[in-house]
């Protein structure tokens, strides 16, 4: 997308649908990481009770913060990418005004970069780095492959054990 630039509309509302329906499904399966992330609490630390608030919790102790804040920083690379700030608009002429057609707007310089281009680097490279982000932060997960089957199958023999103790009562 960056290769193409901003002057391809189809290809930049592909690029815009297709990290949302991505990023949609990627938070979906979230859940499911969490509560292997609580069976795995609940075998390595040997816990009569699974920790399962308390990571849900915390992750929406970590999610929330950052949903309210990224409209503002947006708005701020906006700002500072463009040197264009959204809610210090000029002035419109007021109704009665002597002037009968207000005076055109001063030619944008030609080092500043426009408003569009801003919208769209802001559309592109957050995605990107966010990407890359998280492909960094989920490559030092561990919790996968035998790993996984291990505390999976350690979670039902405790699982299989309660209910053996429940039985005998």
């Amino acid at each position: 997308m960056l290769l193409a630039g901003p002057d391809r509309p189809g290809l930049l509302c592909l690029f815009i649908a297709s990290n949302r329906v991505f990023t949609e499904g990627t938070c979906k399966l979230l859940t499911l990481v969490v509560t292997d992330l609580v069976d795995e609490d609940l075998v390595l630390n040997h816990r009569k009770q699974a920790a399962s608030a308390l990571l849900f919790g915390m992750v929406a102790l970590v999610t929330k913060p950052g949903q309210t804040f990224a409209p503002l920083l947006g708005t701020w690379l906006l700002c500072f990418y463009t040197g264009h700030d959204l809610f210090q608009q000029p002035l419109l002429t007021p109704m009665g005004s002597a002037q009968p057609w207000p005076e055109p707007p001063a030619p944008p310089s030609i080092q500043a970069p426009s408003l569009r281009q801003g919208c769209f680097y802001l559309l592109v490279l957050v995605p990107i780095t966010c990407a890359l982000l998280q492909l960094f932060t989920w490559s030092k997960f561990t919790l996968h492959g035998r790993r996984l089957r291990m505390v999976k199958a350690q979670r039902q023999n405790l699982s299989q054990a309660q209910t053996l103790d429940i039985k005998t009562v």
